[in-house]
């Protein structure tokens, strides 16, 4: 049986400093989401080119309060721009961008703010779904299916709501996250699972054996900043071996470059990132026979097969590739390397 493997892109803006200090303003999409070098992008132009050499498709989970700042021909213009392209473009919140919207219409106006819908009341937080869900549909055309939430906050009350919004699969479960990723509620980590009336697919974890004090349970996130080319493969091959049905990976609009400040305005090319999403997507092409791309949109056509997934396993990387990758990632840190 071939594992299913979704590669999912967070794609937002940044507050770039903007609460501290009143000169700054949010980082505009050219820099943060496009990632444009001298004319060049490095972000979500960047990574639909290297998918479409691999006739690959990703899900590019779409903040969609930043509409609320930049304005709606903004947003529906970096949206189109990846339905264009033939990618799956999906829900994604936080709600620091719906409180700054607020703030620099009325500077008094913001008060208590939140980045997450799990800290607000039942009667805000329905609010906020049914408004995120109509931004979207005026940037996308179309409803949301499928949700991820900000700082993976998330809870089954939260779920409920979105299954009420007609959001069929959320991907916010995160087993490594230290902020409260269903915080208390024991899910399976690695194996989609169905929970009061929406399926959860989670971010695939992994355990490493060198201790990092900010790790949860020694575990690490698949996310490809983060993982050396070696333990994405490991990861890949033993989630394959041990029969997971499903294999959730995560990166950024914005992975793929550093930068010297908080607007952006400096920043190059993350080659060591570049090379890791080319290695992951080479894996996958040159291994169809154990493996499946496919977006969040496919996977909630195909969810009624899925009454037994596989899957629960978290994949082992050892001490020594860990550590090897925490020296090419120190190194590769440094802004002029």
């Amino acid at each position: 049986m071939k594992t299913k493997v979704c590669l999912t892109i967070d794609t937002e803006h940044s507050v770039g400093g903007a609460w501290g200090d009143p000169t700054l303003r949010p980082v505009p999409s050219e820099r943060r989401i496009f990632c444009r070098i001298g004319g060049r992008d490095h972000g979500i132009g960047w990574i639909c080119d290297e998918l479409a050499k691999r006739n690959l498709r990703a899900t590019f989970f779409s903040e969609i309060f930043g509409m609320l700042v930049f304005g709606k021909d903004d947003t529906r213009r970096w949206v189109q721009y990846l339905l264009d392209r033939g990618q799956d473009v999906q829900l994604h919140t936080h709600l620091n961008f719906y409180y700054l919207a607020r703030h620099l219409a009325d500077p008094g106006s913001a008060g208590d703010r939140t980045d997450d819908l799990v800290s607000l009341e039942p009667r805000q937080r329905a609010e906020r779904i049914e408004q995120a869900c109509e931004l979207f549909r005026s940037a996308a055309g179309r409803d949301p299916v499928a949700y991820r939430a900000g700082n993976w906050r998330a809870n089954r009350e939260l779920l409920a709501e979105l299954a009420n919004a007609g959001i069929k699969l959320d991907c916010s479960f995160n087993p490594a996250a230290k902020n409260g990723s269903f915080a208390g509620e024991h899910l399976q980590k690695n194996r989609l699972q169905r929970l009061d009336g929406i399926w959860e697919l989670p971010l695939t974890v992994v355990r490493q054996r060198l201790p990092e004090p900010h790790l949860v349970e020694r575990m690490r996130p698949f996310d490809l900043v983060s993982l050396s080319s070696w333990e994405i493969r490991k990861a890949l091959d033993e989630c394959h071996r041990t029969g997971a049905s499903h294999l959730a990976a995560v990166i950024h609009s914005f992975s793929c470059v550093k930068t010297r400040d908080v607007q952006y305005l400096r920043m190059k090319p993350d080659r060591v990132v570049q090379g890791r999403l080319r290695f992951f997507l080479d894996y996958l092409a040159a291994n169809r026979d154990r493996f499946e791309v496919v977006t969040c949109e496919e996977l909630v056509r195909t969810l009624d097969d899925f009454d037994q997934p596989r899957g629960g396993e978290v994949p082992e990387l050892g001490l020594v590739h860990p550590f090897a990758r925490k020296v090419v990632q120190a190194v590769n840190s440094i802004y002029w390397v």
